[in-house]
């Protein structure tokens, strides 16, 4: 299931990728050609069904409780996008209709871009979070590699796990005595 989770948030980025596209293709084309709605289409189908399939398949990878909230956040992202139209078309009295679009509702609704662009980061997030765990490197004889492991620049692998653990002790100057002597020199110094 990790794999589903680590594959579908590289289908959510792609696209939100997309989506970005679709809005530029719709808003450099010829208003007739009617393509903005590609933009629409994907955003009010495709976008939600992925982001709500992340999100059921970080609760199935069992991905852990920060990812899987992090993981509905573009999900809800999304929905909020659409909240945003309605409550500044209600707030502003909009139909679907209107050519002018007033200025305060132009520099309101111009956040769809950043919530956008924040989905899109979440995303990247997300993929970054899940691919390690569902896909995670190999060493060399195809055994997994270590992980966060700090060896020399240019020695491999295998030459990591072969070569002894480094044991850091603290220096001390004088010898280490047992607790009880510490104990019995305490009391008499004491005395």
């Amino acid at each position: 299931m990790r794999k589903v989770f680590a594959v579908l948030s590289v289908l959510l980025t792609a696209s939100l990728v997309l989506q970005f596209y679709l809005a530029a293709v719709g808003v450099f084309s010829d208003p007739e050609d009617e393509l903005f709605a590609l933009h629409g289409t994907n955003g009010r189908i495709v976008l939600p069904i992925l982001a709500l399939l992340v999100l059921l398949a970080a609760v199935f990878a069992r991905a852990g409780r920060r990812v899987i909230w992090l993981s509905a956040l573009p999900l809800i992202l999304v929905l909020f996008q659409t909240v945003l139209f309605i409550v500044v078309g209600a707030a502003f009295g909009l139909t679907e209709e209107d050519q002018v679009i007033p200025l305060a509702a132009t520099l309101v609704i111009a956040l769809h871009a950043i919530v956008g662009l924040t989905a899109f980061f979440v995303a990247t997030m997300l993929i970054r979070r899940s691919w390690p765990g569902a896909f995670p490197r190999q060493g060399a004889g195809g055994e997994p590699a270590l992980v966060g492991a700090s060896a020399p620049v240019g020695v491999t692998d295998a030459a990591a796990r072969s070569a002894e653990p480094v044991r850091s002790e603290p220096v001390r100057s004088e010898p280490v005595q047992p607790a009880s002597e510490r104990g019995r020199r305490a009391t008499r110094d004491d005395e």
